[in-house]
């Protein structure tokens, strides 16, 4: 995903180094195969295309 974004953004690739810092999250995973499955949902947008929303959306502070 951090390659996506990048080429979203028209930037290079992240260099993954296997090296984390402190209060990193370390694992993520999530699937939207049980929406699928069980309520029939599908995306309105390819990943691309939120990634490149995502890329260019203004940063908001909360």
């Amino acid at each position: 995903m951090p390659a996506a974004l990048a080429a979203s953004h028209g930037d290079r690739a992240p260099v993954v180094t296997g090296e984390f810092r402190l209060g990193d999250v370390r694992h993520i995973t999530a699937s939207s195969q049980p929406l699928r499955e069980e309520l029939g949902w599908k995306p309105q947008v390819t990943f691309a295309e939120g990634m490149a929303e995502f890329a260019a959306a203004p940063l908001r502070a909360g």
